[in-house]
């Protein structure tokens, strides 16, 4: 049982470690965080909150597992289809430098 683990979780670990250098190139650097953690959160609430739900009413309904198989080889062909629209971020040109807020003595403001 510990050796199919080790074996599953090769491929599993190998995909997401490449999930920051991948996604880090597809937004720009302004947008970096905010775009990947909302972008990759979301995908992952709306493609597996419902998985269960859904592969539970295609077992009851077709009593048979293929239903879930095409479902799924469905969602691998909608992820593929996703992962070939991305393209990767134009960072080349420098963000506008915004002058510091001044206080009304004259000092420049503090972060506190």
């Amino acid at each position: 049982m510990l050796l199919g683990f080790t074996l599953l979780f090769i491929g599993y670990s190998a995909n997401y470690g490449v999930v920051p250098a991948y996604f880090s190139q597809v937004f720009p650097a302004r947008l970096r965080f905010t775009g990947m953690s909302v972008g990759f959160t979301v995908g992952l609430i709306a493609g597996n909150a419902f998985s269960p739900d859904i592969a539970t009413y295609l077992l009851h309904t077709t009593d048979e597992w293929v239903g879930i198989a095409v479902y799924m080889a469905a969602m691998s062909a909608v992820s593929v289809v996703a992962g070939l629209f991305l393209r990767e971020a134009d960072d080349t040109e420098e963000p506008p430098r915004v002058p510091a807020p001044h206080v009304a003595g004259g000092d420049t403001a503090q972060v506190r």
